[in-house]
């Protein structure tokens, strides 16, 4: 094992004092004063960030309901933009004082997911509606997601000191500690797109049979009960569990196939409603690109079982502390 040094640091990683960490129900968490100058700006511009679309989108979502209720379209991208706001604010917040490097790539995929859907409602002009907030909204967002971009990833490629604070030095736990981050993010990150999927399958709501809006009904709270599912199940390390789970992860994938295949047939449609299709189509890809990912990295999570990770990330009552990580290297 490499010493620490007197410098303040370990290895490569910077250890503070103790007062730069705090413990939480979930786990160790970073507390401000353990924020480094680059996350506090990364902190800031999203703040501003998530703000400006939050605002813009209210406004936009105000604008349809009371002046524009025939443009389901912007209405329908307006929900999409509501909804990818409150899982970009959870991944910064939870994955910067956490120091989830895998939740601030996913808040890297949604805030591109967040400009492509501006950049393609203001592409859209429905005769007979303008809303006049969609060009200020696309100026704003393409200037702040590039610098937001550019931090997230610079911050996330410093992380490690809390994970060596919470399973120590030894490489091999600090390797399964990432790979169960990895799966915790995806299962948030496949949450998400999915709810997306079902916003928009449920805007063609006249073109839906009674059994899909059944399937949709049910899919949602399915979708959220798998996830909770998955994050027991890697935390107890219950191997029956992760089977179940892996099983069960195999019946979304069946509708949103399905439902691409009837689309595709169904592409004779105005400019509008065709842009909604093909947004169904990449929304549905992009679920089962996730989802494929997910249950690769749940047999991955799987296999590092009963390796002694969870005693020493997971355990409530397990009290890690530098020396002892020291001594147990």
């Amino acid at each position: 094992m490499e010493d620490e040094g007197n410098d303040g640091t370990y290895g490569s990683v910077p250890v503070t004092s103790q007062a730069a960490t705090t413990s939480t129900v979930v786990g160790k968490a970073k507390t401000f004063a353990g924020l480094s100058p680059k996350e506090w700006a990364f902190l800031v511009v999203s703040i501003l960030n998530l703000l400006a679309a939050l605002g813009f989108t209210g406004y936009s979502l105000w604008y349809v309901v009371d002046k524009d209720k025939e443009n389901t379209v912007d209405f329908t991208f307006a929900v999409l933009l509501l909804i990818n706001i409150v899982f970009c604010t959870f991944y910064v917040v939870h994955g910067l004082f956490r120091e989830r490097e895998f939740e601030l790539y996913a808040f890297i995929a949604a805030t591109l997911v967040v400009v492509v859907y501006c950049i393609t409602e203001y592409a859209v002009n429905v005769a007979g509606h303008s809303n006049p907030i969609k060009l200020p909204r696309l100026i704003v967002s393409c200037a702040l997601a590039l610098p937001n971009i550019v931090l997230a990833w610079m911050v996330a490629r410093d992380f490690g000191f809390l994970a060596f604070r919470i399973v120590g030095a030894s490489e091999a736990l600090q390797l399964m500690y990432r790979q169960s981050a990895a799966f915790s993010t995806l299962l948030k990150f496949d949450f998400q797109v999915g709810v997306s999927f079902v916003v928009l399958v449920l805007e063609q709501g006249v073109n839906l049979t009674t059994l899909e809006i059944v399937t949709l009904s049910v899919g949602l709270p399915f979708s959220f009960l798998w996830l909770i599912l998955g994050w027991i199940t890697m935390r107890k390390e219950i191997k029956p569990l992760m089977w179940i789970f892996i099983v069960l992860g195999l019946v979304g994938p069946a509708y949103v196939i399905y439902k691409i295949v009837m689309l595709f047939e169904n592409l004779e449609e105005e400019q509008s409603e065709k842009l909604l299709i093909y947004a169904v189509i990449v929304a549905g890809a992009l679920e089962l690109l996730v989802h494929v990912i997910l249950l690769i990295q749940a047999v991955v999570v799987y296999r590092n079982f009963k390796k002694g990770l969870k005693e020493r990330a997971f355990d409530p009552t397990e009290q890690t502390s530098l020396l002892v990580a020291a001594g147990r290297r």
